[in-house]
C-alpha cells in the first residue's frame, strides 16, 4: 500500500484539500482539515517516504542562531555615543575574561533548544545579567524573532497535518508550521540577551536583525526581529514615582499601624479586666482590632441553614483559583509545551469549559437577595425610599476594599519587583486603573473594553451591582404585587435564556470562550470573552434562578410539601450527573474537525449558564425543605464559614497575588500536573493570607463605620446571622463575605 502512494506521488506531485472557513463577526474561525502537499520528487526506501532537502536549510535552525550570536554585540553606528562607548568597553574588556563582561556574556544562551517541541522562550539567567553593576549597568532584553520563507521562495513541502511523523523534515515544524491555536507557535524564537544599560531596545533590535539576515538569508529564510522596550530591564525600579505612590504607601502604612494600636490596645484592656472590656474604652477603639474582628470572622451558628452557602462559595472559590492559576501561570515561559498542548486532545474538559464558574456567585446573591432583602422590606414597609437606600448600603459595603485594590495595583504594586515580564504585564494593569476607576466607582466597568478594564475581576462587581439594583426593586414588586412579580421574574429569566442563544445566533460567534493558546496570551483576542463574557445581560439565569428558587422554597415551606429522601437522593444524583455532563460537552468545541453548527453553538451558550445553576437549584429547594442529613456538615461547619465570609476579598486579590507571584520569577516552567497541582496549593494559601490581610485592616473595620453611621452602632446585631435583617446582618448574601 506505501509503495501504490509512492507510485502515485510521483505521478501527481501534490494533492491540495480545500480549506472551510467561517466568517464571523469581528474574527475568523477557520476549520482546517488535514491537508498533505506531496513532495515533487520523493525520495523513498521500502519502508518509509522521504521529503526532498535540496531546497531546506542544511543546517538547523540552532546552528543558525549560534553562528549569528556567537560574538554578538551592538554594532558599530548604532545607539548613541553612550551606547558605543559602553559596547567598546564591553568587548576590549570580554577579550580580556574581565569578571563582569564574561558574566554578561555568559548570561544568555546562544543556541536555542527545544524550538521543535515548543520552548517558549531561550531565558538565560536573568539576574546574572542585570546584577552587572561596574563598570556598567547590565540591561536584560527579550527578543521575539519571527521565522519564515523569504516571500515567493516558497523552499520547502509544506505537510499539513495535526503532528509530525518521524521521517518528516524538521524545519517543516517551524517553515511549514500551521496555527491551529491549540499549539504554541514552533516559527518564534524568543531569546534574552544582555546588553549594556545605555542601549535601547531599538538598538538591539537593529543589530540584531542585521545579524541575522547575514545568516538566514542565505538559506532563504527570513528572521523578522522585534524587541518590546517593556522587556527590557534592568535592577532598578524604572516606574516614575509620583504623588500617588506616596499616598498609597502612606495610607497602607497608616492602616497597618491603627491595626496594630487597636489590637495592642485590646491585648491589653483584656488582661485589665477578661470580661466585659468594651466598658473600658469606647467601641471604636476596637474597630481596627485583628482580635474583635477575627471574633466576628469564625462566629459560628451551627443552627442557621444560611451557613451553607458559606461552604458552597468556598469550594466555587477554590476551584475558580484553580483556574486563574491555570490561566496566569499558562503565560510563563514553558519548556515543554506538548505537556500542556495534550489537554486539547485527552482533557481535563473542566479546565477548558470553566468560563462560567463565576455562575454560583451569582445564583447565589439572587437566593440570598430574597430570603433576606424580603423580610426586612415587609418589616418595614415597601415605600420606595427602602429600595435606594438597600442598594446604597449594600454599594458602600462593597466600596473600600474594592477602591483600596484600585489604588495599590495602580501606585503601589508596580514598584514591588522587577523581573523580565514584570514591566510588560504589572506597568499596563497600573496604568488602566490610573485611567478607568471611574468605570469601577460607577460599576460600569464591563461596558468598557477590556483593555481598559481596572482590575480584572472588576466586571464582576459591576454585574453583582447591577444585579442588586434589579433584584432589590424585582423583590419590592413582588412584596407589594405578589403575581405581578413573579411574573416579571419569569419573563427575566425566559430573557435571559432567549438572549445567549439569539447573540450566538446572529454573530455566528462560540457558545463558550475557548481556552485556547492566544486566549491565554492575551484574553482580549477572544471575540466571545470580548463581547459575551462581561455584560451583565449575559450573566441573568443564574440571578434570575436564584430569585425563582427563593419563592418556590418560600411557597413549598407554606404547603409543608417535603421530598422524600429517597428522591432527594436519587435525584441530585441524576441532575449533578447530567450537568457535568452537559458542561463537558462543550469540550467538544476544541476539536479542529469538529464542523461549525449555529444551531448546536447558540444551544450551549444556554445550557452553559444552566448546568451549574441547574445544580444548585435543586439541591437548594431539597436543602430548605427535606435536608441532606450528616451531608449537610461537608459545607456547614467552622471552617467553611469563615473562609466563606473571606470570599469576596479573596476574590478581589486573587489575580494580583498570581500576577505578582507568576511575573517577578524569571525562571521557565514544566507544565505537569504535579506542578499545576504544587502551584495550585501554594496560591490557595498566598491569596487567602492576602485576603486575610486585606479583610482585616479594611474589609472589616470599614463595614463596622457604615454600620454605625447607618444603624448607630456597628455592634447592633452582634453578627447573629438569625436571618431577620437583611441589611445589617453578616450573611453570606453580604458581598464581602
Amino acid at each position: 500500500m506505501l509503495r501504490t502512494f509512492v507510485v502515485f506521488g510521483f505521478f501527481c506531485p501534490s494533492i491540495v484539500y480545500t480549506n472551510h472557513t467561517i466568517l464571523e463577526r469581528g474574527k475568523n474561525v477557520s476549520y482546517i482539515d488535514t491537508d498533505d502537499v506531496s513532495s515533487s520528487a520523493p525520495q523513498h526506501n521500502d519502508d518509509v517516504v522521504l521529503q526532498t532537502t535540496d531546497r531546506l536549510p542544511d543546517q538547523w535552525v540552532s546552528d543558525l542562531f549560534y553562528r549569528a550570536l556567537t560574538n554578538f554585540r551592538i554594532q558599530k553606528g548604532v545607539g548613541s555615543s553612550a551606547c558605543q562607548k559602553q559596547t567598546q568597553m564591553y568587548v576590549s574588556d570580554l577579550k580580556n575574561n574581565s569578571y563582569w563582561a564574561v558574566k554578561m556574556y555568559d548570561s544568555w544562551s546562544r543556541t536555542p533548544n527545544g524550538i521543535i517541541s515548543g520552548k517558549t522562550h531561550q531565558l538565560g539567567v536573568y539576574r546574572q545579567c542585570i546584577d552587572v553593576h561596574q563598570p556598567i549597568q547590565g540591561q536584560y532584553c527579550m527578543t521575539t524573532t519571527k521565522l519564515k520563507t523569504v516571500d515567493g521562495a516558497n523552499p520547502i513541502d509544506l505537510k499539513k497535518k495535526n503532528e509530525m511523523e518521524s521521517y518528516d523534515h524538521a524545519w517543516n515544524e517551524i517553515l511549514g508550521f500551521i496555527d491551529y491555536k491549540d499549539r504554541y507557535q514552533r516559527d518564534e524564537v524568543k531569546i534574552g540577551i544582555c546588553i549594556p544599560e545605555s542601549c535601547t531596545a531599538e538598538n538591539l533590535e537593529l543589530s540584531l536583525q542585521n545579524e541575522l539576515d547575514s545568516v538566514f538569508l542565505p538559506h532563504r529564510v527570513q528572521a523578522k526581529v522585534n524587541v518590546d522596550p517593556m522587556l527590557c530591564s534592568t535592577d532598578k525600579s524604572m516606574y516614575p514615582y509620583d504623588t500617588g505612590y506616596y499616598i498609597t504607601r502612606s495610607i497602607l502604612y497608616l492602616l497597618l499601624i491603627i491595626c496594630g494600636m487597636s489590637t495592642l490596645i485590646h491585648c491589653t484592656v483584656m488582661t485589665i479586666k477578661k470580661e466585659k472590656t468594651n466598658d473600658i474604652l469606647p467601641k471604636y477603639v476596637y474597630w481596627f482590632s485583628v482580635i474583635h474582628n477575627g471574633r466576628n470572622l469564625i462566629k459560628h451558628d451551627k443552627n442557621n441553614k444560611l451557613n451553607i452557602f458559606n461552604g458552597l462559595k468556598t469550594v466555587t472559590m477554590v476551584l475558580i483559583l484553580f483556574g486563574h492559576r491555570f490561566l496566569v501561570h499558562s503565560t510563563s515561559p514553558i519548556l515543554y509545551t506538548l505537556d500542556l498542548e495534550r489537554i486539547y486532545r485527552v482533557g481535563p474538559d473542566f479546565i477548558l469549559t470553566c468560563m462560567n464558574l463565576v455562575d454560583p456567585f451569582f445564583y447565589i446573591t439572587g437566593f440570598l437577595m430574597y430570603v433576606m432583602i424580603k423580610p426586612q422590606l415587609v418589616k418595614r414597609g415597601t415605600g420606595w425610599i427602602q429600595i435606594p437606600m438597600i442598594i446604597f448600603y449594600k454599594y458602600l459595603r462593597i466600596l473600600p476594599a474594592y477602591g483600596f485594590m484600585m489604588l495599590l495595583t495602580a501606585y503601589f504594586i508596580p514598584y514591588m519587583y522587577n523581573g523580565p515580564f514584570w514591566a510588560s504585564k504589572m506597568w499596563p494593569e497600573a496604568e488602566k486603573c490610573k485611567n478607568y476607576w471611574w468605570a469601577n466607582f460607577l460599576v460600569t466597568s464591563n461596558f468598557i473594553d477590556v483593555d481598559h478594564q481596572c482590575l480584572i475581576v472588576g466586571w464582576y462587581i459591576s454585574c453583582l451591582i447591577q444585579f442588586i439594583i434589579i433584584g432589590t426593586i424585582l423583590i419590592s414588586v413582588c412584596v407589594k404585587y405578589r403575581k405581578i412579580g413573579v411574573g416579571i421574574i419569569s419573563v427575566c429569566l425566559c430573557i435571559s435564556l432567549a438572549i445567549p442563544f439569539i447573540t450566538t445566533y446572529v454573530t455566528r460567534s462560540y457558545a463558550l470562550i475557548r481556552v485556547l493558546i492566544p486566549f491565554l496570551q492575551d484574553p482580549s483576542t477572544s471575540f466571545e470573552f470580548r463581547t459575551f463574557y462581561r455584560p451583565f445581560y449575559m450573566r441573568g439565569i443564574p440571578f434570575y434562578a436564584g430569585l425563582m428558587a427563593g419563592i418556590i422554597v418560600e411557597e413549598m415551606k407554606k404547603r409543608e410539601i417535603k421530598p422524600s429522601k429517597f428522591v432527594v437522593y436519587i435525584w441530585t444524583f441524576i441532575i449533578t450527573t447530567v450537568s457535568f455532563f452537559v458542561q463537558y460537552y462543550g469540550s467538544r468545541f476544541y476539536n479542529r474537525q469538529n464542523p461549525y453548527n449555529v444551531i448546536e453553538q447558540a444551544t450551549y451558550s444556554v445550557l452553559k449558564h444552566c448546568t451549574w445553576t441547574f445544580m444548585l437549584f435543586w439541591i437548594t429547594i431539597c436543602y430548605f425543605t427535606s435536608g441532606y442529613g450528616p451531608i449537610e456538615k461537608v459545607f456547614n461547619n467552622r471552617l467553611m464559614t469563615p473562609l466563606g465570609r473571606l470570599s469576596y476579598v479573596v476574590y478581589l486579590v486573587n489575580i494580583q497575588v498570581m500576577m505578582i507571584t507568576e511575573y517577578r520569577q524569571s525562571s521557565i516552567f514544566s507544565p505537569t500536573l504535579e506542578e499545576y497541582m504544587d502551584n495550585w496549593i501554594v496560591s490557595v494559601y498566598r491569596t487567602y493570607t492576602a485576603g486575610l490581610v486585606l479583610y482585616f485592616i479594611v474589609e472589616a473595620p470599614s463595614n463596622t463605620i457604615i454600620k454605625t453611621i447607618f444603624f448607630g452602632s456597628g455592634e447592633k446585631n452582634k453578627d447573629s446571622n438569625k436571618g431577620g435583617n437583611a441589611i445589617t446582618e453578616n450573611t453570606p448574601n453580604d458581598p464581602r463575605l
